[in-house]
């Protein structure tokens, strides 16, 4: 290697693992203690869907980059892909551990705000029997749980849907593995515990806890909860075709990104490691790829503990309104105005109001 291009690779940083620092920043922003607690629940749900994105588009593109030519090297830091795949999972191993940190402190501070998210260990005899009633009544008509085994093909998982997976044993000792799809969309995903006690167990918790009555004719031996992320790098430009629709063109790109390999395998449970590597296999994955969080599998649902606690101006950000622009008069037309000189709005401190006017009176012109 050329002296240059030692001092190009010392001077430059890969582009992937400078897209994780700066997703590193927006986990800081959750992590500071100078936002209000809602606003930092929102850094770490964006934190995660982030990370979501990164792996579909940017993680995606290496693993197909492998499948191209392994020995490939980028230009600025002259890594192959295999090895910028490496630093990447090697840093969100790094960066989960913080993000699963932050969230519980902050889940620990929504409690003085008389909201908690629960699970089986913190919840009495009494909630434990009202939550299998509900389960029974609101939760298991709606289920459509999938036995995999040797004669039976693994389901295909929908990308970053949330399922409980349980390990299956029968008398005769043969293991089988149960797949239960916990986002069915009839299913809230936050159940009260009780009646106005701002306590709540995710719903995925729910179903996975009751997967022994699910499976009444097998020993559940383990079980966990699975999320998978699927590869979603797509190049639309080289597919198009002008003599097709364009609307229907993006639906069917939209639908191709839901099919495609999977790139990340999240777990909430510590699994064997033959069943692990089972998983792998049925889902043509490498075991490097499997990641185990501590904290939820999805985070979107902290917006709407964040509606729960709309009336505490506290834990929010102040509410900004933006300013009437004083570049425009009232009552004369937009278009007028513009004729006579440029103007200048800048979003989000102005309001777009200026804007709409001009729209409405175009589409009346």
């Amino acid at each position: 290697m050329s002296k240059s291009a030692v001092c190009e690779k010392q001077v430059y940083m890969n582009r992937e693992i400078s897209w994780l620092k700066f997703n590193e920043r927006v986990l800081e922003e959750a992590e500071s203690e100078k936002n209000p607690l809602c606003e930092r629940l929102s850094f770490v749900s964006i934190y995660q869907s982030n990370l979501d994105e990164f792996f579909m588009v940017r993680v995606g593109s290496l693993i197909d980059q492998m499948l191209v030519d392994k020995n490939i090297r980028e230009n600025k830091t002259d890594m192959t892909a295999g090895e910028q795949l490496d630093a990447v999972l090697d840093r969100v191993h790094t960066l989960n551990e913080r993000k699963d940190l932050v969230y519980g402190k902050l889940m620990g501070r929504l409690e003085e705000h008389n909201v908690r998210i629960v699970n089986f260990r913190n919840i009495d005899k009494k909630e434990n029997e009202h939550l299998e009633e509900y389960f029974n009544l609101e939760i298991a008509p709606f289920l459509s749980p999938v036995i995999v085994g040797e004669r039976q093909p693994f389901p295909f998982l929908k990308n970053k849907d949330i399922y409980a997976a349980a390990v299956l044993e029968k008398k005769s000792g043969k293991k089988k593995i149960g797949i239960i799809p916990c986002g069915s969309g009839v299913i809230p995903r936050l159940i009260e515990v009780g009646k106005n006690s701002g306590t709540y167990i995710l719903s995925e918790e729910l179903i996975l806890h009751f997967a022994p009555q699910v499976f009444k004719e097998y020993a559940v031996k383990s079980k966990s909860l699975l999320r998978v992320t699927r590869n979603a790098d797509i190049d639309a430009d080289a597919l198009y075709d002008e003599d097709l629709d364009y609307r229907e063109f993006m639906a069917d790109i939209i639908k191709q990104r839901k099919r495609l390999s999977p790139v990340r395998l999240e777990l909430s449970r510590e699994l064997d490691e033959e069943i692990v590597e089972k998983l792998c296999r049925y889902m043509d994955i490498e075991r490097k790829y499997v990641f185990r969080n501590i904290s939820p599998l999805d985070l979107s649902f902290v917006f709407e503990l964040q509606d729960r606690l709309s009336q505490k101006s506290e834990l929010f950000y102040p509410k900004r309104i933006p300013q009437k622009s004083a570049q425009f008069i009232d009552g004369r037309p937009i278009l007028e105005q513009i004729k006579e000189k440029d103007k200048l709005l800048a979003y989000p401190f102005d309001s777009i109001k200026p804007f709409l006017n001009m729209l409405h009176e175009a589409a009346a012109d």
